[in-house]
């Protein structure tokens, strides 16, 4: 055997050698060619197909609220939307006055898209491309520009091994979201609102999902009937405030079954306050009364009632409050 074909055999077997160790060390993942090193060629993520009985378990982080640990349940499909509750009621109430969790009741199967004021918004725009680019609506904010930003492979210290696609919207309004979309988990593992002014209004964190969840889930559909808040200085004197709201029931499903009411409140020393709340008959449905030193939130329920609903506040020295109430119409689903 000659010298120049001795060298061809061993170019060629350099090269077989090489080949085979490269598919061997790769692996096909959503998508993505992943490499031991933790690189990845780009390719495509397409959207998942939930099942009922999965759930994620997110921290949620609001001005109103600070570490509420909620599970999110899928209970069932009819097709064109999973619907998707709360693992508890409190949760589903505390959801309903405040606003802060987008990701309840329906969620359309084709693109995961979220509902806003009855219209699903592309949170997520499948299949997910780096530098992909569409457009939302959510948080009452019009018209979010949103781009894929990167895509990675992380080694999570509970979770393992997964994709994060890493996108960023902005608003012609200045507001801000950052997302991500986590492939072995199929939905977000992180999300973060900001307002034109940098605050921020929504932190929500994956902490655990899985599947088998069994047992109620549940959801209110809901409306903002009454949001004010209250002040009074220190040394000032007693303060009288009266407002009032319609309870007229929800435009397109009916009467609520119930009212949700929620207030923050904080009184200094020789201070205090009274809220009353009076229905349309008349009836006091809800009277507290704040002592001093007090630092507090509170979330209720009363019976609803249709008409003009009255509200009577009276502060006294440093005092602050901030009362919301919505009406709720509520959902119950068995998994």
């Amino acid at each position: 055997m000659n010298i120049r074909r001795k060298i061809s055999i061993s170019i060629i077997t350099i090269i077989s050698i090489f080949i085979i160790g490269f598919l061997l060390g790769a692996t096909i993942f959503t998508g993505y060619l992943e490499y031991s090193e933790h690189s990845f060629i780009p390719g495509e993520i397409s959207a998942p197909t939930w099942e009922a009985g999965k759930y994620w378990t997110y921290s949620f982080k609001t001005p109103e609220i600070e570490d509420v640990i909620s599970r999110i349940v899928v209970a069932s499909d009819d097709g064109v939307d999973y619907l998707v509750g709360v693992a508890s009621r409190l949760d589903a109430q505390r959801h309903a006055v405040l606003n802060y969790n987008p990701m309840l009741g329906r969620i359309a199967m084709r693109n995961l898209s979220i509902y806003e004021k009855g219209i699903p918004q592309p949170l997520f725009s499948f299949p997910l491309k780096k530098n992909s680019q569409w457009t939302f609506s959510m948080f009452d904010v019009e018209e979010f520009k949103a781009k894929v930003i990167s895509i990675r492979s992380v080694n999570l210290p509970i979770n393992g091994s997964t994709i994060l696609v890493d996108i960023e919207a902005t608003a012609p309004s200045g507001e801000l979201l950052t997302y991500s979309y986590d492939t072995s988990a199929e939905w977000i593992r992180s999300l973060m609102f900001e307002d034109s002014s940098g605050n921020v209004i929504l932190d929500m964190t994956l902490v655990s999902y899985g599947m088998g969840f069994a047992g109620e889930v549940y959801f209110i559909r809901a409306q903002d009937l009454f949001n004010e808040t209250y002040t009074s200085e220190r040394g000032s004197p007693a303060m009288d405030f009266y407002n009032s709201f319609y309870d007229l029931g929800h435009p397109n499903w009916g009467p609520w079954d119930y009212l949700v009411y929620y207030y923050e409140v904080i009184t200094g020393e020789n201070s205090g306050e009274t809220i009353t709340v009076t229905d349309p008959l008349s009836k006091e449905t809800m009277r507290r009364i704040i002592s001093p030193n007090t630092f507090e939130s509170t979330l209720g329920t009363i019976p609803s009632e249709s008409g003009e609903w009255k509200v009577s506040v009276v502060l006294g020295g440093e005092s602050y409050l901030r009362l919301r109430i919505a009406g709720g119409i509520e959902y119950i689903w068995t998994v």
